[in-house]
């Protein structure tokens, strides 16, 4: 850095050799920067109505079974705030008994109300999504226990979309294309890319055909009328599959929005009433026939912008159930995400890594909250870096 601050602005060198770069002065500042989101997140959580949680669990490359816990909290004003809640190491066994105890540590610690939560979305894991002894039935157990409303949980709709894919493999096609593949240039086809395999194979299929005649390598079926109707059946599906599912990938999605993807959302203004539960019903009568609140959701940039535009006086019910589904993880993408970080932060390379600093550096990568730099800074004596 000094070498190119001589050549590109000489005048700040003396800036730049006050800052401390050593590899101690990191680790404390990458502590203290995760320190100060998690205290803005603990003042943060006492203004949500509603939160829920979505969970995964993945084991790094020193075979730690790490458990992710993110959080999505909404308060009276329909701020959203999608956050790490925690990162749990687990070093023995990972039971749902293991995975529960860890979840109900971490969120007593954050000062989280078991009431307020209405969502848990995992992935398909027995220990996550078992209803008796996984963590979904253990956090059943506990909310009945207290009294408190159950919470809907979601089995994540991006794992059950790429499940649909494997089950409709329609195997007769792709083993032939698969082995024809490899043939010409040795090539695992993933799941993801299959779509585009299979259209690419489909639109060279006659220069395919003379190649591997050539190579004598016969493949009857590609002169088989019937059997290419069915590649082309399995390309068009695997296409509409695969582009579904980046669809429905993302940070800060709603239910609302992955629904949309798969079919036409139907709004407050076009339900049945007859479909409404019975508390709802004369709200829903109001809002559907309000010209300015129709204007309104026309206008309206995303559904929470309308939703906190409605009277609480006039739609006191409407706005809470609204608050619950917008609260709720639409899927565990923030999970997959992160664990992308997990695998490039603490690699082989950096194996020693420690549980807390993986904690800090994921809270630092992952949050949408600024953390206080000035403040921060204030506590501080600058030493030189050497």
């Amino acid at each position: 850095m000094l070498a190119v601050v001589d050549e590109i602005c000489p005048d700040k060198k003396k800036d730049f050799e006050d800052i401390s770069l050593s590899a101690r002065t990191c680790v404390r500042r990458t502590e203290e920067l995760g320190n100060n989101l998690m205290q803005q997140l603990k003042e943060k959580i006492n203004s949500f109505n509603f939160f829920s949680l979505a969970m995964d669990e993945s084991t790094d490359v020193c075979d730690t079974a790490q458990l992710l816990i993110f959080i999505r909290g909404i308060d009276d004003d329909f701020n959203v705030y999608e956050e790490l809640a925690d990162l749990c190491s687990l070093k023995g066994t990972t039971t749902g008994e293991d995975l529960f105890k860890s979840i109900d540590k971490s969120l007593n610690n954050l000062g989280f109300e078991w009431k307020k939560l209405v969502s848990v979305t995992t992935d398909g894991g027995k220990n996550m999504s078992g209803s008796n002894k996984g963590v979904v039935g253990r956090i059943k157990k506990k909310m009945l226990q207290n009294d408190y409303e159950i919470p809907m949980n979601f089995h994540c709709i991006i794992h059950q979309e790429a499940l649909c894919c494997k089950v409709f493999a329609c195997q007769e096609v792709m083993s032939v294309v698969i082995s024809s593949i490899n043939f010409i240039r040795k090539n695992e086809v993933r799941w993801l890319s299959r779509g585009a395999a299979l259209k690419r194979f489909f639109d060279l299929r006659l220069e395919i055909e003379m190649f591997m005649n050539e190579k004598n390598k016969i493949v009857s079926e590609l002169s088989d009328e019937s059997w290419i109707l069915e590649l082309a059946f399995l390309t068009d599906i695997t296409t509409f599959l695969n582009e579904l599912n980046i669809k429905l990938q993302g940070k800060g999605k709603l239910l609302s929005d992955m629904y949309t993807d798969i079919k036409s959302f139907q709004n407050s203004f076009q339900v049945d009433i007859n479909n409404v539960k019975n508390n709802l019903q004369m709200e829903v009568i109001k809002l559907q026939n309000d010209e300015v609140l129709k204007n309104s959701f026309r206008e309206a940039t995303s559904l929470p912008q309308f939703y906190s535009c409605l009277p609480i006086s006039t739609f006191p019910g409407i706005r809470q159930f609204a608050q619950k589904l917008i609260a709720a993880f639409a899927s565990t993408y923030i999970c997959e995400q992160t664990f992308s970080i997990v695998k490039y932060r603490k690699s082989k390379h950096s194996s020693r890594l420690s549980d807390e600093h993986l904690r800090a550096v994921l809270r630092v990568s992952t949050t949408n909250l600024q953390a206080d730099i000035e403040n921060l800074t204030n506590k501080l004596q600058a030493q030189k870096s050497h």
